[in-house]
C-alpha cells in the first residue's frame, strides 16, 4: 500500500527538469543565477541575459563598445555557461543594444 506515497519536491523538480518546459525554463534561470561567473566581474555591469530560445542566449549589452566586447567572448561565454548549468543549453549568442526610450 506504499504505492500512494507522496514524492518528494525535489524528486518532482527532477522529473520535470528533463521532461518538460518548465525544466528547461529553471535550467535557464541558472543562467542568470550565475550571471556574475559567466561573464565575470568586466563584462557584468555592461550586458544582462534576456532569454535563450532555440541554444541561443540573447544578451542585451549598454553600448557599441560593450558590444564589441562581449562578441570577443562569446566563445568562453558560451563556455562558461554550460559549464556551470550543467548541460548544453548555448551554442550561440546574439547581442542587442540596450534601447533607453522610456517614452512609450
Amino acid at each position: 500500500m506504499n504505492e500512494n506515497k507522496p514524492e518528494g519536491i525535489g524528486d518532482i523538480i527532477e522529473s520535470m527538469k528533463t521532461s518538460s518546459t518548465l525544466g528547461k525554463n529553471l535550467q535557464e534561470a541558472r543562467i542568470w543565477e550565475r550571471w556574475p561567473e559567466i561573464v565575470g566581474p568586466k563584462l557584468m555591469p555592461y550586458g544582462q541575459p534576456l532569454g535563450v530560445r532555440d541554444e541561443t542566449l540573447f544578451i542585451q549589452v549598454e553600448s557599441a563598445v560593450w558590444m564589441h566586447k562581449f562578441s570577443y567572448q562569446k566563445p568562453q561565454i558560451i563556455q562558461q555557461a554550460n559549464k556551470l548549468v550543467g548541460e548544453k543549453l548555448v551554442s550561440e549568442i546574439f547581442l542587442t543594444l540596450n534601447s533607453e526610450d522610456d517614452s512609450k
